[in-house]
């Protein structure tokens, strides 16, 4: 597997080691094996939407532009910054698979939110407590990487 970033990447979530849920457009992600969990805007909602679906940079890129009505470059721009966070933070892996086809997104909603630049934000205060080491028996009840 490749670990450089390319805008045709298959992302997908890291599902072995991360818990994660969309609730209200914004995603909720635990690291399992490091106990730290994190959340993303609205915007980073939909952007692990279209990851859990195996989608790849630009396919992420264009949807964003498109639902956000945001230049293709900026969007651009933007995804590829929080994918490397999200590598970095192992939330995520590159696959060497082929990107899924991603459902075609229609044109920016009326009166939808405005636009922000998705950010990662990263909390460490319940490591202790979210770290699984054995695993818990509840584990594989938990629904990984869905939405």
């Amino acid at each position: 597997m490749s670990s450089q970033l390319h805008d045709d990447s298959c992302l997908v979530a890291n599902d072995q080691d991360v818990a994660a849920k969309v609730v209200d457009g914004e995603a909720i992600l635990i690291n399992l094996t490091s106990g730290l969990y994190y959340t993303m805007d609205k915007v980073g909602g939909f952007v692990w939407s279209m990851i859990v679906r195996g989608s790849s940079v630009e396919q992420v890129s264009e949807a964003v532009a498109a639902r956000y009505s945001v230049p293709l470059a900026q969007a651009r721009e933007d995804v590829r910054r929080l994918v490397r966070e999200l590598l970095d933070e192992k939330l995520i892996v590159l696959s060497m698979g082929s990107p899924e086809a991603a459902a075609p997104v229609g044109p920016a909603v009326e009166n939808s939110q405005p636009y922000e630049t998705p950010k990662l934000t990263r909390f460490d205060d319940m490591a202790d407590m979210f770290a699984l080491d054995p695993p818990l028996p509840e584990l594989p009840a938990l629904k990984t990487g869905g939405t």
